[in-house]
Protein backbone atom coordinates (compact mmCIF):
# COMPACT_ATOMS: atom_id res chain seq x y z
CA UNK A 1 0.00 0.00 0.00
CA UNK A 2 1.45 3.37 -1.05
CA UNK A 3 1.58 6.37 1.28
CA UNK A 4 -1.36 8.06 -0.47
CA UNK A 5 -3.57 5.09 0.48
CA UNK A 6 -2.31 4.68 4.04
CA UNK A 7 -3.36 7.68 6.17
CA UNK A 8 -0.91 6.96 9.00
CA UNK A 9 2.05 6.62 6.68
CA UNK A 10 0.93 9.66 4.69
CA UNK A 11 0.75 11.72 7.89
CA UNK A 12 4.28 10.69 8.89
CA UNK A 13 5.76 11.33 5.45
CA UNK A 14 3.97 14.64 4.87
CA UNK A 15 4.93 15.79 8.36
CA UNK A 16 8.59 15.24 7.54
CA UNK A 17 8.35 16.79 4.09
CA UNK A 18 6.04 19.72 4.82
CA UNK A 19 6.04 20.21 8.60
CA UNK A 20 7.76 23.59 8.32
CA UNK A 21 5.13 24.78 5.83
CA UNK A 22 2.27 23.53 8.05
CA UNK A 23 3.71 25.47 10.99
CA UNK A 24 4.03 28.61 8.88
CA UNK A 25 0.43 28.38 7.63
CA UNK A 26 -0.86 27.92 11.20
CA UNK A 27 1.17 30.96 12.34
CA UNK A 28 -0.16 33.01 9.41
CA UNK A 29 -3.75 32.06 10.31
CA UNK A 30 -3.15 33.04 13.95
CA UNK A 31 -1.63 36.36 12.80
CA UNK A 32 -4.92 37.24 11.05
CA UNK A 33 -6.53 37.48 14.50
CA UNK A 34 -9.90 36.33 13.21
CA UNK A 35 -12.68 36.80 15.78
CA UNK A 36 -13.88 33.85 17.85
CA UNK A 37 -16.34 31.75 15.90
CA UNK A 38 -14.86 32.74 12.53
CA UNK A 39 -15.06 29.92 10.00
CA UNK A 40 -12.04 28.40 8.29
CA UNK A 41 -12.13 25.69 5.62
CA UNK A 42 -9.17 23.40 4.91
CA UNK A 43 -9.43 21.86 1.44
CA UNK A 44 -7.58 18.60 0.75
CA UNK A 45 -6.90 17.96 4.42
CA UNK A 46 -5.56 14.43 4.02
CA UNK A 47 -5.05 13.05 7.53
CA UNK A 48 -6.14 16.34 9.15
CA UNK A 49 -2.79 17.73 10.25
CA UNK A 50 -3.41 21.28 9.00
CA UNK A 51 -6.79 21.92 10.68
CA UNK A 52 -5.47 20.55 13.98
CA UNK A 53 -2.51 22.94 13.80
CA UNK A 54 -4.82 25.85 12.94
CA UNK A 55 -7.10 25.03 15.89
CA UNK A 56 -4.10 24.85 18.24
CA UNK A 57 -2.57 28.13 17.03
CA UNK A 58 -5.85 30.09 16.80
CA UNK A 59 -8.29 28.79 19.43
CA UNK A 60 -11.91 29.80 19.06
CA UNK A 61 -12.12 29.36 15.30
CA UNK A 62 -14.52 26.86 13.75
CA UNK A 63 -12.42 24.80 11.34
CA UNK A 64 -14.03 22.56 8.73
CA UNK A 65 -11.83 20.24 6.70
CA UNK A 66 -12.54 18.17 3.61
CA UNK A 67 -10.88 15.50 1.55
CA UNK A 68 -12.12 13.27 -1.25
CA UNK A 69 -10.71 10.19 0.50
CA UNK A 70 -13.04 8.50 3.01
CA UNK A 71 -10.01 6.73 4.51
CA UNK A 72 -8.21 10.01 5.17
CA UNK A 73 -11.32 11.55 6.73
CA UNK A 74 -11.88 8.49 8.94
CA UNK A 75 -8.26 8.76 10.13
CA UNK A 76 -8.62 12.51 10.72
CA UNK A 77 -11.88 12.11 12.66
CA UNK A 78 -10.16 9.72 15.07
CA UNK A 79 -7.69 12.51 15.89
CA UNK A 80 -10.12 15.43 15.84
CA UNK A 81 -9.56 18.28 18.26
CA UNK A 82 -12.21 20.70 19.61
CA UNK A 83 -13.42 23.16 17.00
CA UNK A 84 -12.51 20.94 14.03
CA UNK A 85 -14.95 18.91 11.92
CA UNK A 86 -14.19 16.68 8.95
CA UNK A 87 -16.22 15.68 5.89
CA UNK A 88 -15.73 13.77 2.68
CA UNK A 89 -16.21 16.30 -0.13
CA UNK A 90 -14.72 17.46 -3.42
CA UNK A 91 -13.48 21.04 -3.79
CA UNK A 92 -15.37 21.26 -7.09
CA UNK A 93 -18.69 20.70 -5.26
CA UNK A 94 -18.45 22.20 -1.78
CA UNK A 95 -21.49 21.38 0.40
CA UNK A 96 -21.80 24.84 2.03
CA UNK A 97 -23.89 27.84 1.05
CA UNK A 98 -22.37 30.97 -0.47
CA UNK A 99 -20.33 33.23 1.83
CA UNK A 100 -19.81 30.69 4.64
CA UNK A 101 -16.08 31.03 5.38
CA UNK A 102 -13.78 33.83 6.49
CA UNK A 103 -10.71 31.93 5.29
CA UNK A 104 -10.15 28.97 2.99
CA UNK A 105 -6.77 27.22 3.10
CA UNK A 106 -5.42 24.49 0.85
CA UNK A 107 -1.95 23.17 1.52
CA UNK A 108 -0.21 21.03 -1.10
CA UNK A 109 -3.42 19.54 -2.49
CA UNK A 110 -4.33 21.77 -5.44
CA UNK A 111 -2.14 19.76 -7.84
CA UNK A 112 -4.42 16.76 -7.09
CA UNK A 113 -7.68 18.59 -7.91
CA UNK A 114 -9.42 17.07 -10.94
CA UNK A 115 -10.68 20.50 -12.10
CA UNK A 116 -8.64 23.39 -10.72
CA UNK A 117 -10.87 26.08 -12.26
CA UNK A 118 -14.04 24.55 -10.79
CA UNK A 119 -12.30 24.18 -7.42
CA UNK A 120 -11.19 27.81 -7.36
CA UNK A 121 -14.67 28.98 -8.35
CA UNK A 122 -16.15 26.98 -5.46
CA UNK A 123 -13.55 28.31 -3.03
CA UNK A 124 -14.45 31.85 -4.13
CA UNK A 125 -18.18 31.11 -3.81
CA UNK A 126 -17.94 30.02 -0.15
CA UNK A 127 -15.79 33.01 0.90
CA UNK A 128 -17.51 35.76 2.86
CA UNK A 129 -17.03 39.38 1.76
CA UNK A 130 -13.67 40.44 3.17
CA UNK A 131 -12.51 36.81 3.36
CA UNK A 132 -9.41 35.29 1.82
CA UNK A 133 -8.34 32.03 0.25
CA UNK A 134 -4.75 30.82 0.50
CA UNK A 135 -3.81 28.01 -1.88
CA UNK A 136 -0.30 26.76 -1.15
CA UNK A 137 1.32 24.34 -3.55
CA UNK A 138 4.55 23.53 -5.29
CA UNK A 139 5.29 26.53 -7.45
CA UNK A 140 5.11 24.72 -10.79
CA UNK A 141 1.54 23.55 -10.01
CA UNK A 142 0.02 26.94 -9.16
CA UNK A 143 -1.99 28.48 -11.99
CA UNK A 144 -1.03 31.89 -13.33
CA UNK A 145 -2.91 34.96 -12.06
CA UNK A 146 -4.31 35.70 -15.51
CA UNK A 147 -5.88 32.25 -15.91
CA UNK A 148 -7.40 32.39 -12.41
CA UNK A 149 -8.79 35.87 -13.03
CA UNK A 150 -10.27 34.68 -16.34
CA UNK A 151 -11.86 31.68 -14.62
CA UNK A 152 -13.28 33.65 -11.68
CA UNK A 153 -14.32 36.74 -13.62
CA UNK A 154 -14.38 40.20 -12.11
CA UNK A 155 -14.78 40.89 -8.42
CA UNK A 156 -11.86 38.89 -7.03
CA UNK A 157 -8.30 40.05 -6.42
CA UNK A 158 -5.79 37.33 -7.35
CA UNK A 159 -2.12 37.37 -6.33
CA UNK A 160 0.36 34.58 -7.05
CA UNK A 161 3.29 34.63 -4.62
CA UNK A 162 6.01 32.68 -6.38
CA UNK A 163 8.49 31.63 -3.74
CA UNK A 164 6.89 31.65 -0.35
CA UNK A 165 8.65 28.80 1.39
CA UNK A 166 10.62 25.63 0.88
CA UNK A 167 9.60 22.24 2.03
CA UNK A 168 12.28 19.61 2.46
CA UNK A 169 11.52 18.70 -1.16
CA UNK A 170 13.48 20.28 -3.96
CA UNK A 171 10.44 22.28 -5.08
CA UNK A 172 9.75 25.71 -3.62
CA UNK A 173 6.19 26.39 -2.50
CA UNK A 174 4.14 29.33 -3.69
CA UNK A 175 0.79 30.71 -2.65
CA UNK A 176 -2.23 31.86 -4.58
CA UNK A 177 -4.26 34.46 -2.65
CA UNK A 178 -7.88 35.18 -3.56
CA UNK A 179 -9.81 38.09 -2.05
CA UNK A 180 -13.38 39.00 -2.98
CA UNK A 181 -13.60 42.69 -3.87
Amino acid sequence: MGPMNDPGRYERVSGRLAGRLYRRVARDVAALRLPGGARVLDVGTGPGTMPRRIAESAPGLQVDAIDVSPEMIAWAQQRATPGVTFAVADVAELPWPDATFDLVVSTLSQHHWADVDAGLREVRRVLRPGGQAWVYDVRWALPQEESVTASLGTGTSVVRERRLARTSWLNPVGRLVLRPE
